[in-house]
């Protein structure tokens, strides 16, 4: 596996009213084998990159009879967040379906 950020939309969450952190860190479905290798979780509101947090731990727990993660972390670096925006709609077009999480290995990311 390479190096990897997960977009995930969170506008339903921030629609809660809960503050971009506590939108983004969980509780998502994603397999324990790619822990290693996300670099960051960017958080997607109505095809817009809002933030970015870097996980530093993860942690599983059972939400409705499924095992689903959230994580511990820090913002990432302004720098990177502009990185991102900077390719927004081709990291929105990748959401088809209901599914709220992606992934994009970094190579993928860096020949949009």
């Amino acid at each position: 596996m390479k190096e990897e950020i997960v977009p995930v939309k969170i506008h339903h969450t921030l629609a809660e009213g809960k503050d971009y952190y506590e939108a983004i860190r969980g509780n998502w479905l994603i397999n324990e084998r790619r822990f290693p290798y996300i670099q960051y979780v960017v958080g997607i509101n109505h095809g817009k990159i809002v933030c970015a947090f870097r996980p530093e731990k993860w942690e599983t727990i059972e939400e409705k009879g499924q095992k689903k993660r959230r994580f511990e972390g820090v913002e990432a670096p302004v720098e990177v967040l502009q990185k991102l925006r900077r390719k927004e709609s081709e990291i929105a077009r990748r959401f088809k379906g209901q599914n709220p999480v992606r992934y994009l290995s970094l190579d993928e990311l860096e020949k949009m």
